[in-house]
């Protein structure tokens, strides 16, 4: 390993400083925790879904929101244009994929397009994840969840749970904690 890819490698510790709409309790949460959250609650399901690649679960949880050193987060609470925002990470990607340490450029381009299009059982086992985790990290914000119903939560995350009876069945258990504890404080239509 040369000095010149050691200080390519640098580029990944950027992902500290880009900051979700998520809060922790007196900060902003970095794209980086969400990462390290992820795998570890990618573990936890992992479990129960022995035939599915662990270590491809991780690499594609690992790297999947790399781009966002170049593209930044999108915040789902808002209805932004998800074209918009394609764009924006497609972009990011092709930026970022020449700055990155050459021996983990091919590594990183593959992730990345599996993780898109979801074609392998382990990028979707990721993604599930992926959505899934912002859900259990605010369980401690109960004053997050202003203007959000249960309706509004299925609509922009169920979908993705489906596959994996685990996770949908955590989901559902989470939306009866949910309702039982009143963290829903939008008015029903």
């Amino acid at each position: 390993m040369n000095k010149e890819e050691i200080q390519r490698f640098r580029i990944f510790n950027k992902l500290k400083t880009v900051y979700r709409a998520t809060n922790l309790d007196d900060r902003h949460e970095s794209t980086a925790d969400h990462t390290y959250s992820c795998l570890l609650l990618a573990d936890l399901f992992l479990k129960e879904h022995p035939k599915i690649n662990k270590l491809k679960v991780y690499e594609l949880l690992m790297y999947h929101d790399v781009v966002e050193i170049e593209s930044g987060d999108t915040d789902i609470t808002l209805d932004s244009d998800k074209e918009e925002q394609k764009k924006r990470e497609r972009e990011g990607f092709l930026r970022l994929k020449d700055k990155i340490p050459k021996q983990l450029k091919e590594k990183y381009v593959e992730i990345y397009k599996d993780f898109e299009e979801g074609k392998s059982v382990e990028a979707r086992f990721a993604r599930a994840i992926d959505y899934f985790e912002p859900i259990i990290n605010e369980l401690d914000h109960k004053n997050h969840w202003d203007g959000w119903s249960e309706e509004d939560l299925r609509r922009r995350k169920q979908k993705k749970f489906k596959e994996f009876p685990i996770i949908m069945s955590a989901f559902e258990d989470i939306i009866k904690y949910l309702n039982q504890n009143k963290y829903f404080k939008k008015e029903k239509k």
